[in-house]
């Protein structure tokens, strides 16, 4: 009861923070009302099983343990038993079963290591007056959730008079726990919490003040200051957001915070490239086995699996050397860095992280420039939604959560790809104004190196060739009109444009000519994976899976928690196809505004017919054709949630453009219900943005670690019917 006492006062202060903020009357009244409703959430819907004794004859009484049967010698540190009560001949609604968790040590590589008990199942079967002559199997079950005292409550919904109970008690193996007592109609206790009711309160009282708030509803260039404020909020968060689920992950996994920076080995990345670099080396300093070397086609798993070989999981092999695939650039730029400064190995996950955050970071400039640039006239709520829907679905998040090798290839490359295209929109080759070579240098340099980081991500500096072109045009223009010199000028433009691409390019091309021979050899076919690439045939039936599920599978609701779900399906394909995770839920689902790329004929038809061949072509390039390629790419790699970071953002962006455009094209703003819609239209985007990526994420999880009672206590938070 203490508790609930405390998070009804901190719901309390959250009321009167409501007040001290400076908002209209109308808003306040409005978050009280909110507010007071979430209070009665609490109290009478979220905690209902707090009166499930009040409407029957129910007595509490003790269960004697001396007077039942039990299938072991003892109650005290057991992994299993069952309790068996005769003639209890009373009424029973609530089952309280005070149960004790206990760690438990067992011996791993000669050392003494320490498990902890989770849980403990509880399976009733029970007689009552409908059905006495044998017990009633599965009558109840429950799961006792360690520091969760709520969860020793079973609540039983019988009819009249129980006479035999059977409790059967379980817990996984190498756990343990004691039975100190077991009550019958004990009261469950009202459990407020502070957590689950901001939380809700938080995304109502947003999509209200997006709906409808004086500045809100106002323009971007009306309200350029609240825009930036916004923006930096929502990006502050999502890097917040980004940490957390790191900080998640790394505990689960290990059960600390943060990992040491002074990390004595890594991976294929952060450790294995180095020490070859570190050595003058392109080859990995591994030496392959003899017998897989001798092997008649060492690329065949099966083969492989069949001969029982040790050998290095996806690294190449290539000439009777190891070598590797995945992108340098995280390499050059951190991780050999670091370790020759320190002599240690930069940690994984801080790496992802890092990388991520500033991904994030840079989506939030380059859709902030954007809107300023192109969009002035949007509502203020329209633009802030928008930037919600994007960052929640840009699909970086399943880096954090799993950060292996593969993820900072991934995270790295997002990172890259998000400041190439800031700096290319800030350059204004595409928009009005002076173009700044140092910006557009900028940009050739981070899209460069985004392929150094993910070579699929190449696709985007060809798309950036026609932006490169548009700014050429621009140059020659603009020297033409102020009479330059327009020979050195377009010489100064092209320079800072494409020699980045030259330097970083020819870097990957000698790297892939040293090792394999090909300057465009990345080497992919030989990598001891999944499949043989080298024999791997292409077929459109793969394609399909790709497209279907990054893009079209729909979401399904269940009453457990996430509650939605994702719905991968291979399509009923025959053949061999990698599936790494099944989590999949399409964009068109996960970002709403996305859908606005069907509308792409409709915008071009009521587009300037002078001026809009450009502007097509780029989104057409960036936003469709880039994506839609990585997409098909795929078929052979299978299927990854965390591929989406690669094509996410462009996808919604070039959405949104065109909603953006016909917005303006047909002067909706003029009218009252038509912005009204297009207004709550994003702002429902948002928050389904929210909640669906949020569920995907939480569903991607790994839960079976340290954090396990954590994470199922916080999903009977909002499971309260159990």
């Amino acid at each position: 009861m203490g508790n609930a006492l405390i998070n009804f006062l901190v719901i309390l202060l959250v009321g009167l923070g409501i007040m001290l903020i400076p908002l209209s009357k109308k808003t306040k009244k409005f978050g009280v009302i909110l507010l007071s409703v979430c209070v009665f959430a609490e109290v009478f819907i979220f905690n209902y099983h707090s009166y499930h004794l009040c409407f029957g004859n129910y007595e509490e009484k003790s269960l004697s343990l001396a007077n039942a049967q039990y299938s072991t010698e003892s109650l005290n540190f057991i992994n299993k038993t069952t309790i068996s009560f005769k003639n209890v001949d009373q009424r029973i609604g609530t089952l309280y079963i005070d149960c004790t968790l206990h760690d438990s040590a067992y011996l791993e590589d000669f050392e003494i290591r320490t498990k902890k008990t989770n849980l403990v199942n509880v399976k009733i079967d029970a007689k009552d007056e409908t059905y006495s002559a044998d017990y009633r199997y599965g009558t109840a079950d429950g799961v006792i959730i360690r520091n969760d005292e709520k969860t020793k409550t079973v609540i039983l919904n019988m009819s009249g008079k129980v006479s035999d109970l059977r409790v059967t008690l379980s817990a996984d193996e190498g756990c343990y726990f004691s039975v100190n007592g077991i009550t019958a109609n004990s009261h469950v206790p009202l459990d407020i919490s502070a957590f689950r009711a901001i939380l809700i309160f938080s995304l109502v009282f947003m999509m209200y003040l997006l709906l409808n708030t004086k500045t809100m509803q106002s323009t971007v260039e009306e309200q350029s200051g609240a825009f930036a404020y916004s923006t930096f909020v929502i990006t502050g968060i999502m890097l917040a957001f980004a940490v957390f689920i790191t900080v998640l992950y790394n505990y689960n996994k290990s059960g600390i915070l943060f990992n040491s920076l002074a990390q004595t080995s890594g991976n294929q990345i952060s450790q294995e490239l180095v020490d070859a670099f570190k050595n003058g080396r392109v080859t990995l300093l591994d030496t392959p086995p003899q017998n897989l070397l001798e092997m008649d086609n060492p690329y065949d798993w099966g083969a492989r699996i069949a001969e029982g070989l040790s050998y290095k999981w996806d690294h190449l092999l290539f000439d009777g050397k190891y070598y590797s695939y995945y992108g340098i650039a995280p390499v050059l730029l951190l991780f050999l860095p670091f370790n020759l400064l320190t002599g240690y190995y930069f940690s994984t996950p801080e790496a992802v992280m890092i990388f991520g955050m500033i991904g994030i970071a840079f989506l939030s400039l380059l859709f902030y420039e954007f809107i300023k640039k192109f969009f002035p006239r949007l509502p203020l709520s329209v633009a802030v939604s928008s930037l919600l829907v994007i960052q929640f679905s840009s699909a970086v998040y399943y880096c954090f959560a799993s950060p292996l090798f593969y993820e900072i290839a991934q995270s790295s490359g997002f990172a890259f790809t998000c400041m190439g295209f800031y700096f290319l929109i800030k350059s204004n080759v595409i928009s009005e104004g002076k173009i700044y070579k140092r910006h557009i240098c900028l940009s050739s340099t981070c899209l460069a190196l985004a392929v150094l980081c993910r070579p699929t991500l190449a696709v985007y500096c060809v798309a950036a060739l026609l932006f490169i072109a548009v700014g050429l045009f621009k140059t020659k223009s603009t020297a033409i009109s102020k009479n330059l010199n327009k020979a050195k000028s377009i010489t100064a433009f092209l320079s800072a444009a494409l020699i980045p691409f030259v330097l970083i390019g020819g870097i990957q091309m000698i790297y892939n000519y040293v090792r394999f021979g090909n300057f465009f050899d990345f080497g992919i076919q030989y990598s001891l994976t999944i499949n043989d690439f080298t024999r791997a045939e292409y077929h459109t039936d793969f394609v399909f899976i790709g497209f279907w599920n990054y893009l079209f599978a729909a979401p399904y609701v269940k009453p457990e928690f996430p509650f939605i779900f994702s719905n991968f399906s291979s399509l009923n394909t025959n053949g061999y196809y990698f599936i790494a995770n099944r989590n999949a839920i399409g964009l068109f689902y996960r970002a709403i505004p996305s859908l606005g790329l069907f509308l792409a004929p409709l915008a071009y038809k009521k587009a300037d017919k002078k001026k809009r061949l450009i502007p097509s072509l780029l989104l057409l390039s960036v936003c469709i054709l880039c994506p839609l390629v990585i997409i098909f790419s795929i078929w052979e790699s299978g299927y990854g949630v965390r591929y989406a970071a690669d094509f996410s953002w462009q996808f919604i962006l070039g959405g949104m453009i065109i909603i953006f455009f016909l917005y303006e094209k047909y002067k909706l703003s003029e009218n009252g219900f038509a912005k009204t819609f297009i207004t709550a239209f994003f702002v429902y985007s948002a928050a389904s943005a929210i909640l669906i990526n949020s569920a995907l994420i939480y569903d991607y999880l790994s839960k079976s670690g340290y954090l396990q009672d954590a994470f199922l206590s916080f999903e009977r938070l909002f499971e309260f019917w159990c």
